[in-house]
Parts: structure tokens; C-alpha cells; sequence
């Protein structure tokens, strides 16, 4: 089976192998969606772990930024200055959650609080990608970087 998300509404797909490169209807938005063939990179299907349990039949849970799962944190005593004429950035903060409607819901409205509580910054720069982030298990989640 190929596992994929829906372009249009991110709804998470599936399909067999044999229909790689064909068109598939989205059940929920009703969007004519290609299945993913693989690159000269590698496959395109994301590793769903190890019941290979498509994405929104997962259980529901709130976004998490790295610091809440390491020991790391953010340093509050940073040298360098803040710049704020619009060009660079000096700092970057990460957030991530799994992949579901609601989580992004959840994402954006995390983002924003943090954004409200922040005055001071200016946001520069926001970089968005999807990978595996290993917790109890190993599962895909949208990263995002905003940068300020």
C-alpha cells in the first residue's frame, strides 16, 4: 500500500501499489488526487510506524515544541542582539506536531500565542517540512521553523 496526504485537503490517503501514477478521488474534498510514484531520490510514502496506522485514524495530540521533550530548552541569556529592520534573523524557534486536522488547528493557534507574548520579535523567515520524530514510536509530524 502507498500512504499519502491529499494536496487540497490534507485528508490521509491510501492505495495499492499498482496505481502509482494514476488519479485517485479524495472521499472528502472530492479533489482528483495523483498518486505518488517514487523519485530518483527514493520512495515518497511516509513510514507510519510499525501497525502502518494511517494518519487520521491515529489518536488526536497537542503540538509540542522540541524543548517540551529534551532537556535542552531555549537559552534565555542569548548574546548576540535581536534585529529588528526587517533583514536576517538571530534567533529560531521550532515547533512540531503530528499530522492531523486538528493538531493543526491546535499548531496555529499555538504559534500565534506565542507570537502575542513575543511584541518584540519580528517574524523573518518560516521553514516547513515533514519528517520522523521518535518518541514511543516513530512517527511522521510537520516541523516548523519560524525564524525572527
Amino acid at each position: 500500500m502507498i500512504y499519502f496526504n491529499c494536496s487540497k485537503c490534507g485528508e490521509a490517503l491510501e492505495a495499492p501499489e499498482s496505481m502509482r501514477g494514476e488519479l485517485l478521488q479524495c472521499p472528502k474534498c472530492l479533489f482528483p488526487e495523483k498518486i505518488p510514484v517514487p523519485s530518483e531520490d527514493g520512495p515518497i510514502e511516509i513510514d507510519l510506524g510499525e501497525n502502518n496506522t494511517p494518519v487520521n485514524e491515529r489518536p488526536k495530540a497537542k503540538i509540542r515544541t522540541f524543548e517540551q521533550e529534551s532537556n535542552l530548552g531555549h537559552k534565555s541569556s542569548l548574546k548576540r542582539a535581536m534585529i529588528k529592520t526587517g533583514n536576517g534573523a538571530t534567533r529560531v524557534r521550532t515547533f512540531h506536531i503530528r499530522l492531523s486536522d486538528n493538531a493543526m488547528s491546535y499548531l496555529d493557534d499555538q504559534i500565534n500565542e506565542w507570537i502575542d507574548q513575543h511584541e518584540d520579535i519580528e517574524i523573518k523567515f518560516v521553514s516547513t517540512t515533514v519528517g520522523i520524530v521518535e518518541g514511543k514510536k516513530a512517527e511522521p509530524h510537520l516541523i516548523v521553523s519560524v525564524w525572527y
